[in-house]
């Protein structure tokens, strides 16, 4: 056998052991592409079916309140769904899955709710010229 001949043997190793390798990594990144894929299938699924919730449990308020007001936001992860106006109450409403826990931000709402730490809150604004905004003089909180 020549030197070149021992030459090209080793070369071939190598290739075949870099194949082998780059095998082993596509199977892995494939492997974790997927599993991706499946957590996001699932994430986006339960964000439909939380918006469904939702909307039916708007829909059943309607009927349980004189008035019922949509709270909306900026952010899709808000922390009160709506407020029911009851003949002698102000229900603060989130809807949930039966089942579902609280998120933190929820469980603190309630607990202020529940703490009676609410106040009824009139922003008094003037445009155009510098923009304020101030709460209007009334009891301190």
């Amino acid at each position: 056998m020549t030197g070149l001949d021992s030459a090209l043997l080793v070369l071939s190793g190598v290739l075949v052991l870099a194949v082998i390798v780059e095998f082993y990594l596509a199977r892995s990144y494939y492997s974790k592409w997927q599993t991706k894929q499946t957590q996001a299938y699932k994430i986006g699924g339960a964000q439909v079916r939380g918006d469904l919730y939702q909307l039916l449990g708007t829909f059943a308020s309607l009927d349980q309140y004189e008035q019922v007001l949509l709270l909306s936001s900026t952010s899709k992860q808000g922390s009160l769904d709506l407020l029911g106006l009851a003949p002698d109450e102000l229900h603060f409403i989130e809807i949930k899955k039966k089942g579902t826990a609280l998120q933190g931000p929820e469980r603190k709402i309630k607990r202020l709710v529940d703490e009676k730490k609410v106040r009824y809150v009139i922003k008094d604004v003037e445009l155009p010229d510098g923009f304020q905004m101030e709460d209007r003089p009334g009891r301190a909180p």
